[in-house]
């Protein structure tokens, strides 16, 4: 299972990414996300090409209750909060933008859930759109808007570690 992103990595200048739309992820990657590391708050993994950092997303460990749930994915699960991950960020610098590498790293991203899935149990990605347009994206990506907060998805990983296990086992 090959990844394109490499862990938080402070020697790469971080100060120059721009994703262009959000300030708050340019800010976070540039002052943040190395005190995060530290603490154990969250991972984040960036894809970095020639020495400049193009994008990045970060992850942590959610929990999900049964009342954010749609009905579809509330079925035959149990009535306490539930494992997830959450894609807390994720971003790609404006120079790259429309070329398909945010999709790289949701592919990157979902790689590292699976891996993770098979040590500990993950029943869900969870991801807080910062507005209605990433919302939007993430619904193309099979996420459902939780139930009460229309800007906080939520995708069932079964059929992720489903068809990535076929793909490991082919």
């Amino acid at each position: 299972m090959d990844f394109i992103t490499i862990d938080f990595d402070k020697s790469i200048d971080r100060t120059v990414f721009n994703c262009g739309v959000h300030p708050a992820l340019n800010a976070y990657i540039a002052q943040n996300a190395g005190q995060d590391e530290k603490r154990n708050v969250s991972r984040t993994f960036m894809y970095v090409q020639d020495g400049q950092l193009l994008g990045y997303y970060t992850l942590a460990n959610a929990s999900v209750a049964l009342d954010e749930l749609s009905e579809e994915q509330a079925k035959k699960m149990p009535r306490y909060p539930m494992p997830a991950v959450l894609l807390s960020r994720l971003a790609v610098d404006r120079t790259c933008q429309g070329q398909g590498l945010g999709k790289r790293l949701m592919a990157d991203f979902l790689r590292r859930v699976y891996a993770v899935s098979k040590h500990s149990g993950v029943a869900f990605i969870v991801v807080d759109a910062k507005d209605q347009e990433a919302a939007d994206y993430y619904k193309g990506l099979l996420f459902v808007p939780s139930k009460g907060n229309p800007l906080r998805l939520v995708l069932s990983t079964a059929t992720i570690i489903q068809g990535l296990r076929a793909q490991e086992k082919a």
